[in-house]
């Protein structure tokens, strides 16, 4: 339990950017830790690991409620380590910590958690189920209310779900686990350590767009991630404690928009936040009314920072910072938002300057060397004979057949997650003397690929690569690449448009230099004339799903039988496409660890995929683009699958026919000819079916006996949930047209076709 006075326990030294932050948050109650475990472990990391820690104090009063001071350090930690003995669910003062420890790490994804119990079974914890635990939630229940307590039991499940250590009385030595912890935590910090040196650069553009020394005029700055890999709510606690001392006061609010849409006092409860954190007694705040005029009284003639964290909509923005009178000259606003476009002419506020700014994936740094792309260490389930194939192919230097391999798949089925792989391997660094990563993405700016390559590829870069010409970028790449055995990843590329001027910075002979394409299109990899066969990812298999899936759920730890079939159920709802597993695995991580819980998160599964989760709504926007990307005339024709039941296998030669007879294949146009053949018709319908194909749209289930045309195909579950929400959207066309369905209970949906034929019109009767 840690201390919410204003003397804090920590090392004098720290090497930290941002020195307003901890290292390490270390939180635990009972005089058994305090003078023994935790007291140990301060000291390897506080003291050896010159660590700023952050823990409590020995005058310590049980009773005293939870302060603004503690919760401030617990905003400004980069990781936690909380301690739970056996005592641990009888304190209010640890619960509410907790939760607060698990609401600014995002559950331990953001920021490091590392659970330890201490002469504890996990389970008593995670339950509740001894006879000291259950009176303790008994009487937390009576004085604070059963909402209160459920989200204590929530957190206590989380935590012990998190991988941690177990210090078992009488059974080992404790110094060996204290450790073991200690070793874990600074490991942690090398890599914590490494993440912000690249975000260096990135806290200096910031910066000068917040322009901290001008002090006459408000300033707003909007921050969003190109790369949802990379949090923006972490880069922005680091660059908030770099810069908060410029100001006399400073606010940050978490999740704007959630607190606002979940609760009828969300606008009070922020109002009541800001003023609270920056040093205003907040007891007179009764309605918004109040707390708007209240923040406007106090902080007017203030010169305060204030940032707003996960701001969804303009509605949200402007109900805190419609007005530029309420903080005082020199103030300013950042915002962190996934709508890039939310500020652009938005006046919010009159007279103020507002501003955009995107964390693009940064460096990272070996040796000399640096990488414009983040490579976070990962547990990468299955793709070991994927990772053998591709090496395989790189290290094969035939010029016949090119310098180019590539990765294809759909959406969220791991291509970068294989690409990284190979990127950071051992065999590709002893392979080749340079490496470099670009993302192209579906907007390819070809020069800043040419600067991301550059900053790969170079000792160090200046500031004069931002006023050259593409010309002059693809020139020095080129230069840096010859003479050179090199390997080049060229991530998501989505068209050949985009190859056509990228190739030019490639040397024409490349001394064994190779360059690797992931891409959702096959006809890109073929125009590119990557070596054959173009590697192919596939679905996870049952096994691999479920490894995966326990990863994301218990860390690698092994699930408790009795959930495992349960677990494996919903698993296998995911078709094994890994980023459904891994967001289906984020729905149940956040879920009681109960049989009963998870049936019920089960059939709600379909529903929370389309609606509720921001996560899943990341997923279904990925998978989007590859709906965009298609030709108008084949979008109907996609769509169109959604009427077939899940998991069926789709006989290709009649899918084309019913696109035929609804109408949704074009007929080409010709002059002085009359109408286009069936045998036409059915030849355009397959050029369909192989474009969908080619893009990993649809997937292949039986070749024709030629082994060129397709027999039979099927959908994922998630390209067919895509199908049925985008074929309700109003701006698509044909959506007044009547359409086929093949409910699932009937059976074989070629039974309702063959019926249904006898009565269909038109196209029909050529068949």
């Amino acid at each position: 339990m840690a201390d919410n006075g204003a003397a804090l326990s920590s090392s004098s030294s720290s090497s930290s950017l941002s020195e307003g932050m901890y290292d390490v948050f270390l939180s635990f109650r009972g005089e058994d830790t305090r003078y023994i475990s935790s007291d140990s472990l301060y000291r390897k990391l506080a003291e050896n690991g010159n660590l700023k820690v952050f823990r409590d104090c020995p005058g310590l009063k049980l009773s005293d409620p939870i302060k603004s001071t503690l919760v401030e350090a617990i905003k400004g930690s980069r990781m936690f380590i909380v301690m739970m003995s056996s005592n641990y669910v009888s304190s209010s003062w640890c619960l509410v910590e907790l939760v607060e420890i698990l609401k600014y790490s995002n559950n331990g994804r953001n920021r490091a958690v590392f659970p330890v119990f201490y002469h504890v079974e996990p389970s008593e914890v995670r339950y509740q189920n001894s006879v000291k635990s259950k009176e303790a939630m008994r009487k937390h229940e009576e004085r604070y209310g059963k909402d209160t307590v459920a989200a204590w039991e929530s957190a206590l499940s989380t935590i012990c779900g998190l991988c941690g250590q177990h210090i078992v009385k009488n059974k080992g030595y404790e110094t060996e686990v204290i450790d073991k912890i200690a070793e874990q935590v600074l490991a942690k910090n090398r890599e914590i350590k490494q993440l912000l040196n690249r975000f260096d650069s990135q806290f200096e553009a910031v910066e000068s767009l917040l322009d901290l020394k001008s002090r006459n005029t408000l300033r707003m700055v909007g921050i969003y991630e190109e790369d949802a890999e990379i949090d923006k709510t972490t880069f922005t606690l680091e660059l908030y404690y770099k810069i908060k001392h410029e100001f006399k006061e400073a606010s940050f609010l978490l999740g704007v928009s959630k607190t606002l849409e979940e609760s009828a006092d969300g606008l009070k409860n922020l109002q009541k936040a800001i003023l609270s954190d920056m040093g205003v007694e907040v007891s007179t705040v009764d309605c918004t009314s109040t707390g708007s005029s209240e923040i406007k009284r106090r902080l007017r003639h203030k010169r305060v920072l204030l940032v707003l964290n996960d701001v969804d909509s303009k509605m949200h923005l402007e109900l805190l910072a419609r007005s530029g009178d309420l903080f005082g000259p020199g103030s300013r606003i950042i915002i962190t938002t996934e709508d890039k476009d939310l500020l652009d002419n938005y006046p919010v506020i009159d007279g103020v300057e507002t501003k955009t700014y995107c964390i693009r994936e940064c460096d990272e740094f070996e040796g000399n060397k640096s990488s414009n792309h983040i490579v976070k260490e990962e547990y990468v389930v299955g793709l070991k004979k994927d990772f053998n194939d591709v090496i395989k192919q790189l290290m094969e230097e035939d010029s016949r057949d090119g310098n180019i391999v590539s990765i294809v798949g759909m959406g969220g089925i791991g291509k970068t997650t294989l690409a990284r792989k190979i990127y950071n391997s051992d065999e590709v660094k002893k392979l080749f003397a340079c490496r470099a990563w670009a993302t192209i993405s579906k907007d390819c700016r070809e020069k800043e690929v040419f600067k991301s390559l550059l900053n790969c590829l170079k000792s160090s870069t200046s500031k004069h690569e931002d006023s050259s010409s593409e010309e002059e970028l693809m020139q020095k790449v080129r230069k840096c690449l010859t003479g050179k055995k090199y390997l080049i990843v060229l991530d998501d590329i989505w068209d050949t448009k985009a190859w056509a001027t990228l190739k030019g910075c490639f040397p024409e002979n490349n001394d064994g230099g190779m360059i690797l394409i992931t891409t959702r299109n096959d006809q890109v990899a073929y125009f590119l004339r990557s070596k054959k066969p173009h590697h192919k990812l596939s679905f996870m298999d049952k096994e691999e799903s479920w490894k995966l899936f326990c990863n994301e759920v218990f860390c690698r730890e092994k699930c408790p039988p009795k959930l495992e079939r349960i677990g494996r159920s919903i698993a296998n709802t995911c078709s094994g496409l890994p980023l459904a597993i891994k967001i289906t695995a984020g729905f149940v991580a956040k879920t009681k660890r109960s049989g009963d819980e998870w049936k019920r998160i089960k059939k709600l599964l379909p529903h929370l995929r389309i609606v509720e989760d921001k996560e899943c709504k990341k997923m279904k926007e990925r998978l989007m683009l590859s709906y965009d990307d298609l030709p108008e005339n084949i979008k109907p024709c996609f769509l169109y699958l959604g009427v077939f039941p899940e998991d069926d296998q789709i006989c290709a030669r009649d899918l084309i026919r019913l696109w035929i007879t609804e109408g949704l294949i074009e007929e080409p146009i010709q002059s002085g000819r009359s109408k286009a053949t069936p045998a036409e018709l059915e030849d355009i319908g397959e050029q369909h079916l192989k474009e969908l194909v080619d893009r990993n749209l649809v997937q292949v289930s039986q070749r024709r006996s030629d082994d060129k045309g397709v027999k039979t195909c099927q959908i994922h579950d998630l390209i067919r949930e895509l199908c049925i929400s985008e074929s309700k959207n109003p701006d698509n066309n044909n959506n007044n047209a009547r359409r086929l369905s093949f409910p699932k209970d009937i059976g074989s949906y070629a039974w309702v076709v063959t019926s249904y034929s006898k009565r269909l019109p038109s196209y029909c009767a050529i068949f």
